[in-house]
């Protein structure tokens, strides 16, 4: 999952909500990115004064397209919680390739 993408796929959703769409090519993508996603939530969780409710914020929709056989992962969050994760998850590559 490349950060770049997550804010492209950044969509209007109700209120406050935003919505990003990945396309899953595999289940070993959608484990990544479900953990990847899991672990920014517990982070944020743990370094924030307002906590977020987590039961909530761990519901993540997946659509199936019976025609195209294609999975898409829903990742719900305000604006700024979406462009946190988009950090978070540049900082993870940041220091993947440092170990590399």
């Amino acid at each position: 999952m490349e950060a770049k993408n997550l804010s492209n796929n950044i969509q209007n959703n109700q209120g406050n909500e935003k919505v990003i769409t990945i396309k899953i090519k595999d289940i070993n993508q959608l484990k990544i990115i479900l953990a990847t996603w899991y672990s920014y939530l517990l982070t944020k969780n743990k370094n924030d004064k307002k906590q977020i409710d987590f039961q909530e914020a761990i519901k993540t929709p997946i659509i199936y397209n019976i025609e195209k056989d294609e999975l898409e992962l829903l990742l719900t969050g305000t604006q700024e919680m979406l462009e946190e994760l988009n950090h978070y998850v540049q900082n993870l590559n940041k220091e993947l390739k440092k170990k590399k």
